[in-house]
């Protein structure tokens, strides 16, 4: 399922780094054994003409109605009735391994009882599944892909198995940020890394902190939505000092984010003291930062364009029109430290993503394999 493409020049890179995974995991899901249908779901305007090769069934969303992302997914299962059904987010699974997701498959497929397999149970990216009817069943219980894994087994009460946390089943492609840090990945499938090479954009600050983050007594802070597992898989990987500030995981999910309730103790004292001496000061207790700026941005009750929120993770002050991230993303930019910014994905799946990056050398030398 691939979502519409923005204007912007960040959303339009994104848009084009989903596309190149989408068609990755197209091709990935075709080679499977078992498979026999592969479905694109998407907007026509933007992807009938480019998905037009793909050798896939192009299921196009109906332009005239507003999209239901819960409504869609069951108009789609019964559509194309199957003994099971896998569903894959565009940028899902760039780095999963084919084994893991085949025999996940396998093992909804043979499974003599209602069986989902997910990436993730509380955030679910992609999911197979032999229990359609409990999908069309409660459309409305399903706003996004995410609670996907999470409605069947509460609600529906099928098993749901979730994959353990790795780079492979926890990132997912979401922000400029996440494509930022795969652009330094070794190990992509072909089109992603076409895409990658062909438009590359400056992974500098990944690579200034990731050389900190993996630096002998580095000192390095996560703020965000920071898990426990991702702070003991940084932690087992690497001999640097970790000041974790992690707040408000699940504020979408609980719906704290809508609602306007989110709090956090970072975003009152970067209201406090402005950006540019919130920086210097964190500059005096850390060497880089990771910084998933949706927290104080949801503290500071602004939630602005997606076209600001990707411009701020690229580090384009001057393409973003809210004042208060355009000056966030200016102090950040001019910071004495390496500040990685972007969503949840900063904090979770792409420090996964980073230790596979520095197990294979990715930080050595010179800038990074795509920062010319």
């Amino acid at each position: 399922m691939l979502g519409p493409e923005g204007p912007s020049p960040a959303q339009r890179w994104v848009a084009g780094g989903r596309l190149a995974a989408a068609r990755d995991a197209a091709d990935l899901a075709a080679s499977i054994p078992g498979v026999g249908r592969v479905v694109l779901a998407a907007p026509a305007k933007d992807y009938a003409e480019v998905c037009r090769d793909w050798g896939v069934t192009c299921d196009f969303d109906a332009p005239e109605a507003p999209f239901r992302f819960g409504e869609r997914l069951a108009q789609l299962l019964v559509r194309y009735p199957a003994q099971a059904h896998l569903y894959l987010g565009a940028g899902s699974l760039p780095l999963l391994p084919a084994e893991e997701l085949a025999q996940a498959v396998e093992e909804v497929r043979l499974a003599a009882q209602p069986l989902a397999i997910t990436n993730n149970l509380h955030s679910s990216d992609w999911i197979a599944l032999n229990c359609a009817a409990a999908i069309v069943a409660r459309p409305d219980r399903l706003a996004n892909d995410n609670a996907l894994g999470w409605v069947l087994r509460t609600e529906a009460g099928v098993e749901v198995r979730s994959l353990p946390p790795s780079a492979g089943t926890r990132l997912d492609i979401d922000t400029p940020a996440d494509l930022l840090l795969l652009g330094l990945h070794a190990r992509l499938r072909p089109e992603l890394r076409r895409f990658l090479t062909e438009q590359p954009k400056p992974s500098a600050a990944w690579v200034a902190a990731g050389r900190r983050l993996f630096a002998r007594a580095g000192h390095v802070a996560l703020l965000g939505r920071v898990s426990s597992a991702v702070w003991a898989h940084v932690e087992a990987n690497t001999q640097a000092w970790v000041r974790v500030f992690s707040e408000e995981r699940g504020m979408t999910a609980s719906g704290r984010l809508a609602a306007g309730q989110v709090k956090s103790l970072v975003g009152a004292h970067l209201n406090r003291l402005g950006p540019a001496t919130f920086f210097d000061e964190l500059g005096n207790l850390v060497e880089a930062a990771f910084f998933d700026t949706r927290v104080v941005l949801a503290h500071a009750q602004r939630w602005p364009s997606s076209a600001d929120r990707y411009a701020s993770d690229l580090g384009w002050p001057d393409q973003i029109e809210d004042p208060w991230l355009r000056q966030l993303t200016e102090a950040a930019v001019n910071a004495r430290i390496p500040v990685v910014m972007g969503g949840h994905g900063v904090v979770t799946g792409d420090l996964y993503g980073l230790v596979e990056i520095a197990r294979d050398g990715g930080l050595a030398g010179g800038p990074g394999r795509q920062n010319a």
